[in-house]
């Protein structure tokens, strides 16, 4: 059985952590152990879904607060471990890196999740220098797409063949539009008779929920009926509630926190936005776009994601306000037309079945070829 190390900085309902939950729920648990190590004492909300799979869950001292103690226990369970393959998700893990080349790991894979992020000049240096100590310490090079690639690794890497894309993968099934649960989802909160926008993302400066809020104002204007509904939690909750109290506009907006049920919210929406200032390839626009929805996405995000072509993307500036309100209004939510999409996704990028058999045979290949 191959043993595999994820480090990365937490195990809760984010990005990377629902990637790598939808890749070790699908991949063939008997030939492969995926284990993972967590910064922090907080247990994530995807950790007793990992451990029913047979995972284990290792967490260690933050770096911030106990430097040395966190360097210990990585030493520690990196040598007990005895992994074919250490897995580091994203440049500020590269800790990892230096650690399992010392220990002797021959595997060592670095893998980037993100695409644009805001920087001032000293953080920029500093990603700088750390990518080329991970690009020197790492023996294989993963991306979750080409704009992914370009930023962490550099647009001469991903051209000439070094980046391998592992695609942010979803369950399609899991997530095709049913008229019953539509119905069902919208009378249980209330809005039967709403045109339901939505948006599911940490609630953050980065996922710019308050863009949205500029949107809504503009709407109601001319369609009153409308709703908007925000899945997830996060740093901005308060400020965010705050404002939609500031702005009057509690009776359009519901707040429904972290879910379990994102595919049944799926089905009750009518459009999704996502108004990002970056990201890597967001899995809730694959999500979306599995639901057969309309969406519309700040033009920050890679056009790489849109495999249904139902995805439009528009600026995020103060005078776009007015664009994303006429298209919101412009598009309607023919249900006929959401079935078929889903159908259209399968043996693609982001199937998850077809996915993590992939990765699976990129495992396999790696450690045979360690052993020669």
């Amino acid at each position: 059985m191959i043993k595999v190390l994820h480090l990365f900085t937490t195990l809760d309902s984010g990005g990377v952590e629902s990637f790598l939950f939808n890749y070790y729920s699908h991949i063939d648990r008997k030939k492969i152990q995926f284990d993972f190590i967590v910064p922090g004492e907080e247990q994530g909300f995807l950790e007793d879904k990992i451990k029913e799979l047979g995972g284990r869950v290792y967490h260690v001292p933050l770096l911030r607060e106990k430097p040395l103690q966190q360097f210990l226990s990585l030493v520690r369970i990196i040598k007990k471990g005895d992994y074919d393959v250490v897995h580091c998700h994203g440049y500020k893990s590269a800790i990892g890196l230096i650690l399992s080349k010392i220990i002797g790991c021959k595997i060592r894979i670095i893998h980037s999740h993100m695409a644009y992020v805001t920087e001032n000049n000293f953080q920029k240096v500093l990603r700088k220098l750390i990518t080329i100590l991970v690009k020197i310490l790492a023996t294989h090079w993963f991306a979750c797409g080409e704009d992914s690639a370009k930023w962490l690794y550099g647009e001469t890497a991903y051209k000439n063949g070094k980046v391998e894309i592992v695609f942010n993968a979803i369950d399609l099934k899991k997530y095709q539009f049913s008229s019953d649960v539509r119905k069902k989802c919208r009378r249980e909160l209330d809005v039967s008779n709403k045109f339901v926008l939505g948006n599911i993302a940490r609630l953050s400066n980065q996922k710019n929920q308050s863009y949205l809020f500029s949107i809504l104002k503009e709407i109601i204007l001319i369609k009153p009926n409308v709703m908007l509904l925000l899945v997830g939690n996060g740093e901005d909750e308060q400020r965010l509630k705050q404002e939609v109290l500031e702005l009057n506009l509690t009776s359009y907006v519901l707040f429904l926190g972290r879910r379990t049920d994102v595919s049944d919210l799926l089905s009750a929406m009518d459009v999704f936005l996502l108004p990002s200032k970056y990201e890597g390839l967001p899995v809730s626009l694959v999500e979306a776009q599995a639901s057969g929805l309309q969406i519309l996405s700040s033009d920050t995000v890679t056009q790489e994601v849109n495999v249904t072509q139902n995805i439009s993307y528009l600026p995020i500036t103060e005078e776009s306000v007015l664009l994303w309100k006429d298209k919101v209004l412009s598009l309607t939510s023919e249900e006929s037309n959401r079935f078929t999409i889903n159908d259209s996704m399968t043996d693609g990028p982001y199937d998850i079945c077809y996915q993590a058999s992939k990765l699976l045979n990129r495992y396999q290949e790696m450690c045979v070829i360690k052993e020669i």
